[in-house]
């Protein structure tokens, strides 16, 4: 992917909050360390993942941007696609595809966390 101008993956808040009909609780799909994660929904039918980040960072908007770039450039069939960003004011935004599907950690450890009566005798 060739990703050369930041403002090619700029997205208007009003957008997002209108894709995640305000943030709503009805949308959210998960809450981190780094902020809370809403399904959202454009006018085309088109599904996004948006997380809106912590307002408690620190990070500047230049780094923030930065970080978007580079992580925009990143492509792998096992990664998420980073499909843009939002910056207005103290509001952070990351907009990634939706998958739809569980979460990572449960497909991940689910089976692993419900079988978790296997016992071992480990040597003293």
């Amino acid at each position: 992917m060739e990703i050369d101008n930041i403002e090619s993956l700029k997205y208007n808040f009003s957008t997002l909050r209108g894709a995640t009909n305000n943030f709503s609780e009805d949308n959210k799909l998960g809450q981190g360390g780094f902020g809370a994660v809403y399904k959202g929904k454009f006018g085309d039918g088109c599904e996004i993942a948006v997380k809106r980040l912590s307002t408690d960072s620190r990070q500047g908007d230049i780094e923030f941007k930065n970080e978007v770039l580079l992580v925009a450039k990143l492509q792998h069939r096992n990664l998420v696609r980073l499909l843009g960003f939002s910056l207005e004011g103290s509001e952070r935004l990351l907009i990634y595809e939706f998958l739809h599907n569980e979460s990572l950690d449960k497909f991940i450890f689910g089976k692993f966390l419900k079988n978790t009566t296997t016992t071992c005798d480990i040597p003293k």
